[in-house]
């Protein structure tokens, strides 16, 4: 347990130091979307790669994937049973900030630390059923609470999938693990070294995108936001937990992610929907605050 609440201490550190260096005027918020290229494009394939070894497709891979998309599928119709006496507007926006996780640049790195390469493959896994939500099946859904015409497109979407370099990476890990061809123990090496990053260049990308100014009607929408976001993630990581049929490290990392923050991509889809609406932003910048001590005490259960 002490290690854990070290390690996790220590992520704690570099997020409220990126986030003291932006204040500072070290960095810029752009510069946080910087370092979001190095980890998405680099570090994270990287990581992905030197735990290619230990990656096995069969049965529990398929299972994870669909849950990763059932997943999001469950808190959209949740939310839209709860507000369904609500404007449209406000369906919509609930819609894209109650479903999708931020699994590549905050749970990734967060679990790395603490578990072995096949714990962040089982996350990966989540993440490609999670992506098809995140990427356009959730906006597509909550445009269509607005004025009808939104139409999920299939071909788009797999297009923005492909142009994702670490969706890319897991595609080529499991076709080479299907057909059971050995990565040389060089290549993993030299990628254990660069992914190693990963994680302190995530935390210090988080702290320094990170934005905290809210006012008491604010306060209230994006307590209701969240509310509902972690209630229904509550219910789907019990059934997971206890009744879907994967192993226990399986379990775990599908739990951790479901706690994970907003994806980041949620405030720009909100925009699209309700440019003058602050809530999605700064909904999403407390999820990581929630994010960071939730998953924390989630690892100390687990470890």
């Amino acid at each position: 347990m002490k290690e854990v609440m070290v390690k996790s201490l220590g992520f704690i550190c570099i997020v409220i130091l990126g986030y003291i260096l932006k204040k500072n005027g070290f960095f810029k918020k752009e510069d946080g979307l910087f370092l979001s290229k190095i980890v998405m494009n680099i570090t994270l394939p990287a990581a992905l790669i030197a735990g290619a070894s230990s990656m096995n497709i069969n049965y529990v891979a398929i299972i994870i994937i669909l849950v990763g998309l059932i997943s999001n599928l469950f808190n959209i119709f949740l939310v839209k049973y709860i507000e369904r006496r609500n404007s449209p507007v406000t369906k919509a926006i609930s819609i894209i900030n109650c479903s999708g996780y931020n699994v590549g640049n905050f749970a990734i790195p967060f679990a790395a630390s603490f578990f072995e390469p096949t714990a962040l493959l089982y996350m990966c896994m989540f993440d490609m059923g999670n992506s098809c939500m995140v990427l356009g099946g959730s906006y597509a859904l909550a445009k269509n609470e607005v004025d009808g015409s939104g139409r999920l497109n299939i071909k788009k979407l797999i297009k923005t999938l492909l142009r994702t370099v670490p969706f890319d990476v897991l595609i080529v890990l499991f076709v080479i693990s299907i057909l059971k061809i050995s990565i040389p123990k060089e290549i993993t090496t030299i990628a254990s070294m660069i992914g190693s990053a990963n994680a302190f260049l995530a935390m210090l990308m988080i702290g320094i995108i990170l934005e905290i100014n809210i006012t008491k009607t604010q306060a209230k929408g994006v307590t209701k936001l969240l509310g509902i976001r972690y209630f229904s993630n509550l219910i789907f990581s019990c059934s997971v937990y206890f009744f879907l049929p994967v192993p226990i490290l399986a379990k775990q990392m599908i739990v951790l992610v479901l706690f994970a923050p907003l994806s980041t991509i949620s405030a720009v889809y909100s925009k699209m929907i309700d440019p003058d609406n602050p809530i999605p932003a700064l909904a999403n910048s407390i999820s990581i605050i929630l994010g960071i001590f939730i998953m924390t005490g989630l690892l100390i259960v687990f470890t």
